[in-house]
């Protein structure tokens, strides 16, 4: 490794225990081939620039290329932290001696460095194309581990649509369009986190095609072509998930039109029984010189009556018709 990125990495303030732990395994990641960087470490991020003439922050936003002996590697990425799903950035910068990180978000790499760890303390030796492959391998089984969570949320979310739509109460009460709006919106936030867990695999699957395309084929075996599968295969099932989302969202919007038909329905008859009320309340509310109902004994009753009447009769017909289902 240069020395001037020796001399960055060796400029430690006093440190905690914890410091101490973290720099001793920085330490056996170098040791590995691989350099792991973070957004906030700016002085190093500038000695990587000056020593190997690649700048990591601009590379992030870009396509994979190839410069200055490195293959330069963006990959986006969904991470569980403080749980809830992030979107995140990684750069992966392969070159011969050294397998160079820059995380946006720290902890992003976290299961792989352990992984790395772990095999350097039981003696098998890696070199940055090894580290690559898998830090690569890690982040799909993350990704394996994202969609099968969202996957079970999904089931109780579709137990709640057929809870919904069968007309069963929900926390003690009928379910409402309140309640239907809010698992769309649920629904919505899925869909979006599958969406972004798919582009994650397909920049994943183009990372591994790179690092096949400069790797001898001999090199990793069937390691690779196996990779590459198991990202396809993670990729269709993630598909799979979005067309549940889909289909879930479908039914929730046909069930929201229905309780809305429902809203309307039943405004609708309530205005068909007291219509015809109001219509004789109005009438014999007018102030005519002569009304000779007034003058009649049984007077007061036909009204009553013929109030009732054209209240019911509505009522009845429309219940005949089956409206009122």
């Amino acid at each position: 490794m240069p020395p001037g990125v020796l001399r960055v990495l060796e400029r430690r303030p006093a440190m905690t225990t914890n410091a101490i732990a973290a720099t001793s395994a920085h330490d056996h990641l170098l040791q590995a081939g691989w350099m792991r960087l973070f957004r906030h470490q700016d002085d190093r991020l500038a000695e990587v620039k000056r020593v190997y003439g690649i700048d990591l922050l601009v590379s992030s936003r870009r396509a994979t290329v190839e410069e200055y002996g490195f293959l330069i590697i963006p990959v986006n990425l969904i991470v569980h932290r403080e749980h809830e799903y992030r979107e995140t950035n990684v750069v992966f910068a392969l070159g011969k001696s050294v397998l160079i990180s820059l995380e946006t978000h720290p902890g992003t790499l976290d299961v792989a460095s352990r992984i790395l760890l772990e095999e350097v303390q039981a003696g098998n030796s890696h070199d940055p194309a090894s580290v690559l492959f898998l830090v690569l391998q890690s982040l799909n089984d993350t990704a394996h581990a994202t969609i099968r969570e969202i996957s079970e949320r999904l089931d109780e979310t579709g137990a709640s649509v057929a809870s919904a739509g069968g007309g069963y109460q929900m926390a003690g009460r009928q379910v409402g369009v309140a309640d239907i709006a809010d698992m769309v919106a649920k629904l919505a936030e899925a869909e979006e986190l599958v969406a972004k867990t798919v582009e994650s695999q397909m920049m994943i699957a183009r990372a591994v095609r790179w690092l096949r395309r400069i790797e001898s084929s001999r090199r990793f075996g069937q390691a690779l072509p196996t990779l590459v599968s198991d990202i396809h295969s993670l990729r269709r099932y993630a598909q799979f998930q979005h067309g549940k989302i889909r289909n879930l969202q479908q039914s929730l919007m046909t069930m929201l039109d229905l309780k809305q038909n429902n809203v309307i329905k039943v405004f609708t008859i309530v205005t068909a029984v007291f219509t015809p009320p109001t219509l004789v309340a109005a009438f014999y509310g007018q102030n005519f010189a002569e009304m000779p109902e007034l003058f009649l004994p049984w007077g007061e009753w036909a009204v009553i009556v013929l109030t009732g009447l054209s209240a019911i009769l509505p009522l009845f017909y429309i219940k005949k018709k089956g409206w009122m289902r």
